[in-house]
């Protein structure tokens, strides 16, 4: 009988939650007090489609998330640049990063852009804690611990985004208009709050082991305040207040933000339960999706999953085998922020010769070869051909052999004399605008594709590949952040000496790299290169101030030149390599960030009357 009732109970749930307004669900009539008592596994069954809102929310591998439209999103920072041409090759104030990042865009849904603005499920949460907050039943508490982590979330994707935001705990189904704007401080205070709710109540580790990188624990919600805490730090010190404080955060309050941070992020590493990985790339490919340096993550299933778009846009030709592909390019300047490893930074060795290109990228930090493809370096076990052009040196002078287009390039035209070379590499550099999935700045990404295995057709919903949302090495870089900043600003010195050992462990571990003191600057080079083209750069351009620095800035490519001397006996073949000019016609060769770019345009559309932030109207 038990079985029977479990059974018709599970039924009535499905049929409530494909109701098109959820709002429009009372809970209650479905589940009563008893009925929770007896069966809380039903609840459960209930609350997890919010895990599906939070996603909806947040700019990670899946649908179309990590792009706006096929732009992958670092394309619009200093990290990278689109491989396509657009609006001559210039960003403008309609495609600027405060704009472009103020949306989720999905491809599966009609290619649409949506603004992170999710009170239709906030309020579904809401509802959830009010409804069960006072049970006695403690599955049932570590629910509503769930409830508040996912709700804090959501709220810290539009604070991050827009600054103060309308804050609601109860019911709003008698909302007319969600204008109400609290003080972006305020809202700093209540994804904290509801934080530390979430962090009293949730469980270590799920009941469900394998559950345990996929839904809220209690460190998960640790991990999330040591960066939300972080942000509003940063904002506090190095912004200013405006806009009637519904943008900025008194400068008093920075200490106070950053000691939260660093004590949260501290109680995690105290814990040992999470460690670094030693197969860095790995973490992002689908190659090892349970490592222990995964704290939260979204599942994808191959074909009953959401699909994943990521890959068909920014697949080299090689291995999708078909354009429209490689639409972002990894930029020079940030191939050479990767360190020796003697730990310095310098700049590529533009006199050297090498027989094989890969040299040139030869003794540096391991994340390098695990995040970007470069000249000479592999992929999927096929090493990548990249020069622009080949100069044949004879007695009587040098002649130079390159493909003009693509069309040059499946011809294949090889060089007269020496047929076992291509006139340009078999994976570019020659003039592409046609997104033909060919790199015109000399590399590819690598970290966050797909590597377990070569699909059939990157639109099959076959690639089984996790977004990884919070992982370990942050929570290690959010503490160094807070811990310097506490120590250089405010005298605050006693997270020094945990902050700098984690510090080295991930330096060590990740890259390969020596020991280095602890600075802003050092920190902050640590933090880009360790979550390159993971969705954190724009946000700390934006929170540290900076973003306006890169304003018309150009970004230059790398050539790879093909020697081949005839003079010498035997005949010399070696690779030199040329820092030049990326082509104008490509797409955020020439950045954008204004002031306005430091937040996003609320969606007033969505909440008439609302206060627009300033430099949007």
């Amino acid at each position: 009988m038990k079985n029977k009732y479990l059974t018709l109970l599970f039924g009535l749930l499905l049929a409530a939650s494909s109701c098109n307004d959820w709002l429009n669900v009372d809970s209650k009539t479905i589940l009563t007090d008893e009925d929770i008592s007896q069966y809380p596994e039903l609840l459960e069954t209930q609350f997890l489609s919010s895990y599906d809102d939070l996603r909806g929310c947040i700019q990670a591998i899946g649908d179309g998330a990590f792009s706006y439209r096929q732009h992958h999103l670092s394309s619009f920072t200093d990290d990278a640049a689109n491989n396509t041409p657009w609006d001559a090759g210039v960003m403008s104030i309609n495609i600027s990063p405060g704009r472009v990042f103020a949306s989720i865009f999905s491809q599966s849904k009609g290619e649409i852009l949506t603004p992170v603005w999710p009170y239709k499920e906030i309020n579904k949460v809401n509802k959830f804690i009010l409804q069960n907050k006072d049970s006695e039943n403690s599955e049932v508490q570590s629910l509503v611990g769930e409830a508040y982590f996912i709700r804090a979330y959501m709220y810290f994707e539009m604070v991050k985004r827009y600054g103060g935001v309308p804050l609601y705990s109860g019911s709003l189904d008698h909302i007319n208009s969600i204008n109400d704007r609290a003080t972006e401080e305020a809202s700093w205070d209540y994804i904290c709050n509801c934080l530390d709710s979430a962090i009293v109540l949730l469980p270590e580790t799920q009941k469900v082991a394998t559950e345990d990188r996929d839904r809220a624990n209690r460190y998960t919600a640790l991990a999330l305040k040591s960066r939300a805490m972080l942000y509003a730090g940063t904002i506090a010190k190095y912004g200013k207040v405006i806009n009637n404080g519904l943008q900025g955060v008194r400068a008093d309050a920075a200490r106070d933000y950053l000691i939260k941070a660093a004590d949260a992020a501290s109680q995690i590493i105290q814990e040992n339960k999470y460690s670094l990985s030693s197969e860095f790339g790995d973490l992002f490919n689908g190659k090892d999706e349970d490592n222990n340096e995964i704290i939260f993550r979204f599942s994808n299933v191959a074909k009953t999953g959401r699909q994943v778009f990521h890959d068909y846009w920014n697949m080299p030709y090689r291995v999708k085998k078909a354009g429209y592909t490689a639409f972002m390019s990894p930029v020079l300047d940030i191939v050479e922020q990767f360190e020796k490893l003697d730990g310095t930074i310098q700049p590529l060795d533009y006199s050297a010769k090498f027989s094989d290109p890969a040299d040139f990228f030869a003794g540096r930090d391991k994340r390098l070869d695990a995040t970007i493809i470069y000249p000479g370096g592999e992929f999927m076990g096929e090493r990548y051909s990249i020069y622009r052009e080949t100069r044949v040196k004879t007695a009587s002078g040098t002649k130079v052999y390159a493909y003009s287009n693509q069309e040059d390039w499946t011809n294949a035209d090889k060089v007269p004399g020496h047929e076992s070379y291509m006139m340009s590499g078999y994976d570019g550099i020659f003039p592409n605008t046609s997104g033909g999935g060919f790199t015109n700045y000399g590399f590819y990404l690598k970290k966050t594709l797909y590597a377990v295995k070569q699909l059939e057709d990157y639109l099959s919903a076959e690639n089984e590949q996790d977004a990884v949302i919070i992982r370990y090495g942050e929570v290690i870089l959010n503490y160094a952040e807070a811990a310097i900043e506490l120590a250089t600003s405010y005298g605050e010195t006693k997270y020094l000496a945990e902050a700098q050992t984690a510090f080295d462990q991930l330096r060590d571990i990740h890259g390969g790299l020596p020991s280095k003191t602890m600075t802003i600057d050092v920190v902050r080079h640590e933090r880009r290169i360790d979550l390159l083209y993971e969705g954190f750069r724009y946000w700390d351009l934006k929170r540290w101030r900076i973003g306006t620095e890169m304003h018309n800035k150009q970004f230059d490519a790398l050539h790879p030149i093909l020697n081949i001397d005839e003079t010498q006996s035997p005949t010399a073949i070696y690779y030199t390599i040329e820092r030049v000019s990326a082509p104008d016609y490509l797409i955020t060769r020439t950045k954008w960030f204004q002031e306005r770019d430091y937040y996003c345009p609320v969606p007033t559309d969505q909440s008439p009357g609302i206060t627009q932030n300033d430099g949007w109207d």
